[in-house]
């Protein structure tokens, strides 16, 4: 079944009663303050970019670094198996809208996908995905239904979304139908700068899993991303985020431009998701302020989603609770 966005909206103006009860009666309860949330970052000059693409031997080696790292595993087999188990179906988002120059790399996928391999995973329970088939070519990946698949949300009966609205706190949406089809995901964003947002990291990626993203950018998509990242649909399957920050941009973002564009040769990993965007947000403002730009609370576009994902439970932002690791 299909509707049009003005049927979407209706639908979504008959559920606001459901809204006013999320509102009234959160699911999400706060992580104790006690905790720790651990964050790899990995810098090396073999992570910057030839021809647009990471090599997945070398990104593969240092990734498996991070992990052993973020898991406290002695080896990289078991590192992976700790995160996930052999039989689960595992989604990789991507994120591909700005072209080559700024999407997910494709030696990166292909160093995860090898990694899961250790974990025993077979290719076939490996999807890789964004929202549409055309994005996915545009930023250099191969289109495949075999081994590990490549696919848009849009190749799929009735535009690719649910019938179903979820609601969650301010965002009424579908989801893609792939994401039923994962028990494990794994976010794989750009580190970037974010016109409206302040930055776009492992969060904000999922604006490519639901129909309507458009509707959400107000505020500075606050509270949006983190009202999104709270619905079930991503809280319990979020496994792993992995920051492609091999080139990241500055300014001017999230589109490509070269001028604020820089060959960072990096890596950011974690598996708590506020923690890791919120690092993100703080190499951006360093390397921001290097380049003679102000920071985003100076301009006045701070990622507020951060800290309402905070104050939904989803992790941690303040530097105190977080165990940042430097490779």
């Amino acid at each position: 079944m299909t509707f049009s966005r003005r049927e979407f909206l209706r639908k979504c103006a008959d559920s606001m009663a459901y809204i006013a009860a999320a509102a009234a009666f959160p699911k999400i309860l706060a992580l104790p303050h006690s905790a720790e949330s651990r964050v790899v970052e990995v810098r090396d000059k073999r992570l910057k970019r030839t021809e647009d693409n990471m090599n997945p031997e070398i990104t593969l080696k240092l990734l498996n670094q991070a992990l052993r790292k973020l898991t406290g595993a002695k080896s990289d087999i078991s590192a992976w198996k700790n995160l996930f188990n052999r039989r689960e179906r595992i989604g990789i988002k991507i994120s591909c809208l700005p072209g080559r120059k700024l999407s997910t790399s494709v030696g990166l996928v292909h160093a995860i996908s090898e990694g899961l391999g250790l974990a025993g995973i077979p290719a076939e329970n490996i999807i890789v995905w964004e929202r549409t088939a055309r994005e996915l070519k545009e930023a250099g990946f191969t289109l495949s239904r075999h081994g590990v698949r490549v696919v848009g949300t849009d190749q799929y009966k009735n535009g690719g979304y649910e019938n179903r609205i979820v609601i969650s706190g301010s965002v009424g949406t579908c989801f893609s139908v792939l994401m039923e089809k994962f028990d494990a995901i794994i976010s794989v964003p750009v580190l970037k700068d974010h016109d409206i947002a302040g930055i776009s990291a492992g969060m904000k990626n999922f604006y490519g899993a639901i129909y309507n993203p458009n509707k959400f950018h107000g505020n500075g998509c606050n509270p949006y991303v983190a009202d999104l990242c709270a619905s079930p649909e991503i809280r319990d399957k979020l496994r792993l985020v992995i920051v492609d920050a091999s080139r990241i941009q500055l300014q001017n973002g999230p589109a490509y431009f070269h001028r604020y564009a820089l060959e960072y040769g990096g890596l950011l990993v974690g598996t708590d998701p506020v923690a890791v965007d919120a690092e993100g947000w703080r190499i951006i403002d360093r390397q921001r302020v290097k380049k003679g730009l102000k920071t985003l609370k100076q301009v006045n576009r701070q990622p507020g989603y951060i800290a309402a994902a905070e104050k939904r439970g989803l992790g941690h932002m303040e530097g105190k609770y977080i165990d940042r690791i430097i490779l």
